[in-house]
């Protein structure tokens, strides 16, 4: 008996020996295994999300006859729901999407839209994405036409308020959205958003503190205006603010330009991102190219200022800059990023197309409601 308890043990021993000699090959065994399962199971979900494009494209598009179904309120709702599932296709699917593409076009031109690279149109929403390029600089400009003030929306990245930061196309594309861009200055320690300073979100408070002057609000209306120092969080909600940002200077208000405070006083050309009311519902982003990128130099608030000037926007106000500074429009990254790759943020601007219910309840849109033209009618 005992020769057999040695020899047990001894077996113990060696085996004890053989996993630490080859820990390292086992671990670099089960990491290579669940890289595969990790693959495995993307590939999967793609192939499920075009099974699902294909089912609405058929609802809307008989392919054998090249005939379009009309333009109703709810073929409009799976049309952006084919749009929103084909964004999410990854790259590795070049012919799908292609393909894809021709049946987004067809469709559009039946019903009188425009979807490109650079354009998005439905009944709802309309976005027009501008490259323009000066002596000096690169930069965006995004008009955004929506049906409902409650399209332009805000999330705190990783749906929490601090840790995890992300990127803006991962948030974006758990939210549905169409266009999305980086928001307020943020702790890249805590991933908290606009740290020490008022923050709402959705009309719920997450800093509870005076407005210090550099507050920008958006209402509940769609409006924006930036919160006067000493404002509290209390009086911004009795204004119906949902969302609140943090980094600044408000560039415009009233139409007109307003003064740069000493804090942002500066004299060289940098990275920017911000955004620009003409009324509620009628918006722009201005996004800037900087730090030498394709020789881009970037621009100075001032720069920055009159071209929201040259648009006629009541109000515009300056959202953080730099190496964060990320324009995502229907699922890719439009400009060019500092750091080489999508720095991760602790919220996001962002605009949906209605009807998609990822925010609340569905805005009900009925047959004969249209916000780019009026209805078709039948001849």
């Amino acid at each position: 008996m005992r020769s057999v308890w040695t020899a047990a043990n001894l077996a113990i021993l060696e085996i004890q020996e053989f996993q630490e000699k080859y820990r390292e090959d086992e671990e670099e065994l089960i990491a290579d295994a669940n890289g595969i399962l990790k693959e495995a199971k993307e590939r999967a979900d793609s192939l499920l999300r075009m099974r699902n494009i294909e089912e609405k494209i058929q609802v809307l598009y008989d392919r054998e006859n090249g005939t379009v179904a009309m333009d109703t309120g709810k073929n409009s709702q799976i049309f952006r729901k084919v749009q929103q599932e084909l964004w999410k296709i990854p790259k590795d699917y070049p012919k799908k999407r292609a393909e894809y593409d021709q049946v987004i076009e067809r469709i559009s031109k039946e019903w009188n839209y425009v979807n490109d690279d650079w354009n998005y149109e439905t009944g709802t929403l309309k976005i027009s994405v501008e490259p323009v390029e000066t002596d000096y600089t690169h930069y965006w400009i995004c008009h955004v036409q929506t049906f409902s003030t409650d399209q332009l929306c805000s999330a705190l990245c990783g749906g929490t308020y601090g840790n995890p930061r992300r990127t803006v196309s991962q948030e974006l594309a758990d939210h549905n959205g169409v266009l999305g861009i980086n928001g307020s200055g943020f702790s890249y320690s805590s991933g908290i958003p606009a740290p020490g300073k008022s923050m709402i979100k959705d009309r719920t408070v997450y800093e509870d503190v005076y407005s210090n002057g550099n507050i920008m609000c958006v209402t509940g209306e769609g409006g924006m205006f930036t919160a006067p120092a000493g404002m509290t969080v209390q009086e911004m909600l009795q204004r119906d603010v949902k969302d609140t940002y943090c980094f600044g200077p408000t560039l415009v208000e009233n139409g007109e330009a307003f003064e740069i405070s000493e804090q942002f006083q500066q004299t060289y050309r940098y990275q920017r991102t911000a955004v620009g009311m003409i009324s509620p519902g009628d918006y722009y982003l201005v996004i800037v190219d900087g730090k030498g990128v394709g020789g881009s130099q970037g621009m100075t608030y001032e720069e920055l200022q009159q071209v929201f000037l040259d648009l006629d926007c009541e109000y515009a106000y300056n959202l953080d800059g730099g190496g964060s500074t990320t324009l995502v429009f229907k699922g890719r990254v439009i400009n060019s990023l500092t750091d080489g790759k999508e720095r991760p943020c602790g919220d996001i601007l962002y605009f949906i197309d209605v009807g998609d219910g990822a925010e609340g309840d569905e805005i009900v849109i009925h047959e004969d409601e249209a916000m780019i033209r009026p209805p078709k009618r039948n001849s």
